[in-house]
């Protein structure tokens, strides 16, 4: 199956969880995803760019910004639910059931969550003072400076 008629195949089948799908019928389009997410994040990056070099007034960069994260949120949104069922077709495939793709939606959304908690946590500022571990390494020290 070509390129073509596996990505056709992904959109007609939108809400299709029962039957196989073959290794081409699932990963021509997750490729076609792949490249329009890294198309994305090249124009972000180009923005970012562009607003480092000053050629763009603020305003026109901050509403391409605006657009493009809609557009991309709205193109991954559109997709969610047909990247199931293509998973869920393809684990059965592979002679197993599709609620795995739950189990692996889950793990993935653990870990995006706790990714941005670290981020969150790490960058909040410590308590002020001394506490049970020690001095305040920004802090005054009076047994230092005693």
């Amino acid at each position: 199956m070509g390129f073509g008629e596996a990505v056709a195949k992904f959109y007609t089948g939108y809400f299709r969880f029962e039957g196989r799908a073959s290794r081409s019928e699932y990963w021509w389009p997750f490729l076609m995803r792949a490249v329009i997410n890294v198309g994305m994040l090249v124009a972000f990056i180009a923005m970012f760019v562009m607003t480092g070099a000053g050629d763009e007034p603020e305003g026109t960069v901050l509403t391409g910004f605006i657009g493009l994260l809609i557009a991309y949120l709205l193109f991954n949104l559109f997709n969610f639910i047909p990247t199931l069922a293509i998973s869920v077709r393809r684990f059965h495939d592979l002679d197993q059931t599709g609620w795995l793709v739950l189990v692996f939606v889950l793990i993935n959304a653990f870990f995006i969550v706790t990714v941005f908690a670290q981020l969150i946590w790490y960058a909040l500022r410590g308590t002020d003072g001394p506490n049970q571990y020690g001095p305040d390494p920004l802090g005054f020290n009076p047994e230092l400076f005693g």
